[in-house]
């Protein structure tokens, strides 16, 4: 399938979800904030996965991250939204929408911040070649990055991206060597994924057991614990001061 026919079904999807109007508000009282978010369960295709994330900022609750992983037998798409209180490193608020083959490579990127300095972001991908392009009120900015094989776009604060990575994995499509766009930052590193095995961490409330997984470059390392399934249970990057926790 092209990448124009996918495309199109995937803003077909998106428009829907504009249209039936539903939203869901999340009250987070002394635990959080405020968050609103589309129905995103209104896509088709088989759900991958699916869920919410509390996220924290130095161990305070400080947002909320709804998202929906399907997939349509042709393109892998995930759409979130995050919604915080807090306007800091490590925390974009707004919607991002993410278009992959059946490889788990990123074939088209969507961010609509809400709020902040930050501005609306586009990628495509195009063979070996990723352009983004950026526009806020301080006009319009175009940057392109290098595509190989290991490809990875984690946006900040958003743990669902993680899942990605740990399908591209699966898929046998990076190895152990990652190439990490963050597109808010216009910034891309080289990276390697370590699994540690499993261990006993506590979710909810409960201790379960998790593989640990671990992402080392750019001066950054990210920790995330991962179930058998592969749907990610907590990510942290201390660096930041910023984790994601799921919700049961």
């Amino acid at each position: 399938m092209s990448l124009e026919r996918t495309v199109g079904s995937w803003t077909g999807v998106v428009r829907t979800l504009a249209l039936t109007g539903v939203v869901q508000t999340l009250a987070l009282t002394a635990a959080g904030c405020l968050a609103a978010a589309p129905d995103l369960h209104a896509q088709g295709g088989e759900e991958l996965d699916a869920g919410t994330y509390e996220i924290l900022l130095n161990g305070e609750l400080v947002g909320l991250e709804r998202f929906v992983v399907q997939s349509d037998g042709a393109a892998v798409r995930a759409v979130a939204r995050v919604t915080s209180s807090r306007d800091a490193a490590g925390i974009v608020s707004g919607e991002v929408r993410l278009l992959l083959d059946q490889s788990y490579r990123p074939d088209r990127y969507e961010l609509k911040p809400s709020g902040g300095s930050l501005g609306s972001v586009v990628g495509v991908r195009r063979a070996n070649r990723l352009r983004m392009q950026t526009e806020s009120e301080e006009g319009e900015r175009v940057k392109e990055f290098v595509a190989p094989d290991g490809l990875v776009i984690l946006e900040r604060g958003f743990a669902h991206h993680y899942f990605l990575l740990l399908g591209l994995l699966r898929e046998g499509s990076g190895g152990q060597q990652l190439s990490l766009v963050v597109p808010s930052e216009g910034r891309q590193f080289r990276a390697t994924i370590r699994d540690e095995g499993e261990e006993a961490v506590p979710v909810n409330g409960e201790t379960v057991t998790a593989r640990r997984y671990v992402v080392e470059g750019g001066g950054e390392t990210h920790t995330l614990w991962a179930s058998a399934d592969g749907r990610v249970l907590r990510v942290e990057i201390p660096t930041l001061g910023w984790a994601a926790r799921r919700r049961p």
